[in-house]
């Protein structure tokens, strides 16, 4: 009970989360300059009666308050506008162009995770010793670089030289193993770094020295008693990361020239075709509020004092 009571009250603060973002979302957009009906028939023959025709069906005639009602109604149902540029439904566009984006940061998260805590776990282990300065160096350097500058690297090797995957477009999974591999390893350094830390921390923690002197064996102490433990700020840092990994693709996409949807936000600012740059920031917005609960949750069922110390009952 105090579980779902934790979880019941994650979710009724996210809500007003989200409320809030939307209004300061739509707030920007209406002060950007620009009028978006003419805008919207920018090459149409049109006369000023037929402009306010539509200002006036678009609600754009309102006080900006009455606009923003008009608009948040119709994106709870679906609906996020008409796009500038194609004039085709931004739902549209960003539903065509989403799943390789989902698919690029599911690959691209447990990539990096998947090394970044093994190396972690590996190094904490190996504490001082030639490994441990050998993968650390590593992560500092590759943490230190960014991901188009893997990405050119990994184009060159793959594409340019051996000629086994292709660098630009999409041309089926094997187009994402490049893309991935660019976002995942700078992403895998700071894993591995947090990792280590807190591995390094727990094993000195005074339970895990009770549980060695109690003759449990090392799998059991390390797996049950350490890793446990140590991973919680991870598991945090996990949820966090896969929305926020879409501010990476727009760079990784653009430079292999995949069809996802940070492509598509990196063209459309471009453009100003502001109905599609409202639209991807808000999926942004509510896949942040939404993982970061779904992190929030697994951390209260991985660790109970968490609930107990935010309030939410035992």
């Amino acid at each position: 009970m105090g579980l779902l009571t934790y979880v019941v009250k994650k979710l009724l603060i996210g809500i007003p989360v989200i409320f809030g973002v939307t209004i300061i979302l739509f707030y920007i957009m209406y002060m950007l300059p620009g009028d978006p009906i003419k805008l919207l028939l920018a090459g149409e023959r049109v006369t000023p009666a037929k402009i306010e025709e539509l200002r006036r069906a678009w609600g754009l005639d309102q006080p900006v308050y009455i606009q923003y009602f008009y608009w948040l109604s119709h994106v709870v149902r679906g609906d996020l506008g008409v796009s500038i540029v194609t004039k085709e439904p931004v739902t549209l566009l960003i539903s065509q162009r989403l799943p390789y984006t989902l698919a690029l940061m599911l690959i691209s998260t447990l990539l990096s995770y998947a090394i970044g805590v093994l190396s972690g776990v590996l190094t904490a282990l190996r504490r001082g010793t030639l490994v441990d300065s050998v993968v650390s160096i590593t992560g500092i350097v590759g943490y230190s670089i960014p991901g188009f500058w893997f990405g050119l690297m990994l184009m060159l090797a793959f594409g340019r030289y051996l000629q086994i995957l292709p660098i630009s477009g999409y041309e089926g999974p094997h187009s994402l193993i490049l893309p991935a591999l660019s976002l995942a390893l700078p992403s895998s350094a700071y894993v591995m770094r947090l990792t280590r830390a807190e591995m390094i921390e727990v094993l000195n923690e005074d339970y895990i020295r009770t549980a060695w002197a109690k003759g449990l064996n090392e799998r059991r102490v390390l797996l049950v008693h350490a890793l446990r433990n140590a991973m919680i700020p991870v598991v945090v840092m996990f949820f966090l990361d896969i929305p926020w990994l879409i501010g990476g693709a727009v760079v990784i996409e653009t430079l292999f020239a995949l069809p996802g949807m940070g492509r598509l936000l990196y063209v459309s600012i471009i453009r100003q075709d502001y109905a599609v740059v409202q639209g991807i920031v808000l999926i942004i917005t509510v896949l942040t509020v939404v993982f970061n609960t779904l992190g929030d949750i697994v951390v209260a069922v991985l660790d109970p004092r968490v609930r107990v110390e935010r309030g939410g009952g035992v």
